[in-house]
């Protein structure tokens, strides 16, 4: 008698979970367009419109709030982050040597301005004596910066 008791209770229990694993094997996916032609995926049969059904394979429950939270670490870098960081850093040495280049063509563009229209110009030598440039050295000194803003300048 406590066998079949026992018999009966793990025959019931396996019908339990036998009903519990056909009502999780139920479980369909339906795959319809709607009036925009966007394709929609959804768990619930739509009433009004025509679908393909799939049945959903089972797996282990996900767990916590986003599976995917454990693939993108924010201590790790992705490679496309990586070459994002590379190219700004590209970037950014441009525009720096741009700037370089600039101010350099500027000062080049200061001193021709300044030696251009002047016949006497003086400068400070190395011992600190002011002397006068003689024309030749001048014009030759216009035309050597001329030549560098052409080759380096826009």
């Amino acid at each position: 008698m406590m066998k079949t008791r026992l018999l009966l209770s793990i025959a019931a229990f396996v019908v339990c979970l036998m009903a519990i694993s056909a009502n999780a094997q139920d479980k369909q996916m339906y795959q319809y367009k709607d009036e925009n032609g966007t394709v929609v995926f959804t768990d619930q049969k739509p009433a009004d419109q025509e679908v393909k059904s799939q049945a959903i394979p089972s797996g282990p429950a996900p767990q916590g709030d986003n599976p995917y939270a454990s693939a993108n670490l924010p201590s790790e870098s992705s490679a496309a982050d990586l070459r994002r960081e590379e190219i700004a850093q590209k970037k950014q040495q441009s525009r720096d040597s741009q700037a370089i280049n600039q101010a350099q063509c500027a000062a080049w563009q200061a001193e021709v301005d300044r030696l251009e229209p002047n016949r006497r110009v003086f400068f400070t030598n190395d011992k600190g004596e002011t002397e006068r440039m003689d024309d030749v050295e001048r014009v030759n000194q216009v035309a050597d910066l001329k030549g560098k803003i052409a080759a380096n300048c826009k």
